[in-house]
């Protein structure tokens, strides 16, 4: 599905580029630290969890009963292609592709019907004999990951257009194959992997060193929506958010 939308996106850059009476196409590639923000994952159990009758007892969990924590991420790293077209009155479009990567900090936070179980037993989770580590001690854990794949199209304006110093402020729309990947402890929680709809809005800076090479820094907000997981520990299905600061520096090469 990306590789059509990328494909979509050039085509409607492309036509830009067509249409305008003064063009200058320029390319460009950027790397810096992606931030994610925390994800409240939400989700529930997709079937019954039956009670236990041998020590450690716990009660049945019934389907449809709420789960959710949340997840803390490491600073990561995001590397960008851009190619697109600026106008003489200061606006410019781009295609832009992107990869991002960060691991995971921590968990914590779980509950299971809107009760805490952080300082249960994490065989509360397994029903199997007890562990000895707290359900918060056990998740506590930097150990997975959030990937991201996306394709955007790009508006920006630039503020002193065709000075050497150039502040500009933008936004773009497309689309983000988000994968997620949990396990805390070395335990496998569970992995999910989605396309969703993605928007981002930025603001940078570009300097002009030559007609011929530019440098830039760029701040994104982007979110690239909820990607459900299932869960391979128990059985449920859960949503986990990704919204990230990116921070990168770059150059651009003016093709006319």
């Amino acid at each position: 599905m990306i590789q059509k939308y990328i494909l979509v996106a050039c085509a409607v850059v492309a036509g830009s580029f067509a249409s305008a009476a003064q063009a200058q196409t320029y390319v460009g590639v950027s790397a810096g630290v992606a931030i994610p923000h925390k994800s409240n994952n939400q989700g529930a159990f997709t079937s019954a969890v039956p009670a236990t009758t041998a020590a450690p007892v716990y009660g049945a969990i019934p389907s449809g009963t709420a789960l959710g924590w949340q997840t803390r991420f490491d600073a990561g790293y995001n590397i960008a292609a851009q190619i697109g077209h600026r106008f003489d009155d200061g606006f410019r479009v781009e295609a832009e592709f992107a990869f991002s990567r960060a691991g995971v900090k921590r968990h914590s936070g779980v509950n299971v019907g809107g009760t805490s179980i952080d300082a249960v037993d994490a065989s509360v989770l397994t029903r199997g004999q007890t562990v000895g580590s707290t359900v918060g001690q056990v998740v506590n854990s930097g150990i997975g990951s959030q990937r991201g794949i996306a394709g955007f199209v790009n508006a920006y304006y630039d503020f002193n257009a065709g000075g050497t110093f150039q502040p500009y402020l933008g936004g773009g729309i497309g689309l983000q194959q988000t994968r997620f990947d949990y396990r805390p402890s070395n335990i496998d929680v569970g992995q999910g992997k989605e396309t969703n709809f993605a928007w981002q809005l930025m603001a940078g800076a570009t300097y002009k060193l030559s007609p011929k090479f530019e440098v830039f820094g760029q701040y994104n907000y982007r979110d690239g929506g909820a990607t459900r997981m299932g869960l391979d520990l128990l059985p449920a299905d859960l949503n986990a958010k990704s919204r990230q600061s990116l921070i990168s520096a770059g150059i651009r090469i003016p093709l006319g």
